[in-house]
This record gives structure tokens, C-alpha cells and sequence, in this order.
């Protein structure tokens, strides 16, 4: 996987039935540098230089990283949520194709949607949506130490509950913050991968680029 993660396994469908994207439901699109989505009223600086991923190799980096954490079974839960949940953005700090720095992390980040349907009763904020999320690493088995308490953040007056975690792939530890806020009756997850305090800095920084309508 040329040692770049893209892996929003958190959107393993919270209840199956009586959701899926609405007809007027936007991926988003990237113009010079930022990214637009008209559905969300969000946009997103995206720094000089990075890398955006196509929906096609999205789709293949998290069936890559589904299959290598937790096999088949959860491979297939990822599949399930497809008609529920969306990959709007994936951007790597490095060249997906060339790069290949075993000593250096290519840092990235994942923009993931998911529609919470009728569990948008329960699911009223990112600490409950995180929360669920949760439970559905331990039912997948999958292998993720969360590191310290739920914490929270200001993104343009839209708050995001985050936790770090520590995800051990082929023997190889990564290190991801996951962060949610609710918006439009879906829930948007924010997944940071670095290897570094400056790298995580920095995908900071990208986040709080982003602006809501």
C-alpha cells in the first residue's frame, strides 16, 4: 500500500435498514485547491502540492485496507454501507504512485458521509456517532487502541468530537485521530493518518480551513 492509509472503517452501518443517499446528495468537487460541496455548504482549503484521490481509488484503498486489518468480514461490512455512506474526499501530502519512504509516513486525510436515517434520533452529535463507532471496531474485531478520552473542537462554529487512536496493520502501528460533527442528518468523519506531531499539525490545519454555510 506504498505506506499510505486511507481507512474510514468507522462507517460500518449503525442500522441497516431505511436509509441510503438522497437523489440530490453532492460528493463534492476540487477547483484550485479547494474543495466544494453544495449538499454540506462546506469548503475546504487543500494545501499546494497534495495529493487528491479519484472516487475509483478511494474505493480501492478502503477495500486494500478493509482486507488488511480485518480480513474478509469486514471487507464485506465495508461493501454493505455503500448504499449509506460516501468517501467525499481523500488527499496524501505525498504522490500515492511514486512514493515509497519506508522511514516517512504519507501523511493523509479521509472525508467520509454517512446517513444516519432514523438514528439521528440517538445520533445527535460527533461524540454519539463516535461512540457507536466504537462498538463497531470491537464487532469487527478490529485491531485499534483508543488513546486518552473523547475530545472536542471549534471548525466554524460546527463542533467536532475527535479521539485518537493507534491501529496496528501487517504489524505496522498507525497513528489516526477520527473526528465527527453532525450536518443535513448525516454524520461527517474527519480521519487524520500521520506519523508525526508536525504531520498532525498539520491536518489540523486543513480541517480548520473548512468553512460552513
Amino acid at each position: 500500500m506504498k505506506h499510505i492509509l486511507f481507512i474510514a472503517i468507522c462507517t460500518l452501518s449503525l442500522i441497516s435498514c431505511g436509509r441510503e443517499i438522497p437523489t440530490d446528495f453532492d460528493y463534492g468537487k476540487v477547483e484550485k485547491n479547494t474543495y466544494t460541496n453544495d449538499f454540506f455548504g462546506l469548503t475546504m482549503k487543500i494545501p499546494e502540492g497534495w495529493h487528491v484521490q479519484n472516487q475509483e481509488t478511494q474505493k480501492i484503498l478502503q477495500n486494500e485496507g478493509a482486507n488488511a486489518v480485518g480480513g474478509e468480514k469486514l471487507a464485506k461490512a465495508i461493501k454493505a454501507t455503500e448504499i449509506t455512506s460516501a468517501n467525499l474526499l481523500m488527499a496524501s501530502q505525498f504522490d500515492l504512485e511514486t512514493y515509497n519512504n519506508p522511514e516517512v509516513m504519507n501523511s493523509n486525510f479521509s472525508l467520509v458521509a454517512e446517513n444516519l436515517g432514523i438514528s439521528a434520533v440517538t445520533i445527535n452529535d460527533g461524540n454519539a456517532y463516535l461512540e457507536a463507532s466504537k462498538k463497531q471496531f470491537k464487532n469487527n474485531n478490529i485491531p485499534i487502541e483508543i488513546k486518552g478520552d473523547t475530545k472536542t473542537m471549534d471548525v466554524d462554529g460546527k463542533t467536532f468530537h475527535y479521539f485518537d487512536g493507534i491501529l496496528t496493520m501487517q504489524g505496522q502501528k498507525i497513528k489516526q485521530r477520527y473526528m465527527a460533527t453532525i450536518n443535513n442528518g448525516f454524520s461527517l468523519l474527519y480521519v487524520a493518518t500521520y506519523g508525526s506531531e508536525d504531520q498532525l499539525e498539520k491536518l489540523m490545519e486543513i480541517l480548520n480551513t473548512a468553512k460552513f454555510k
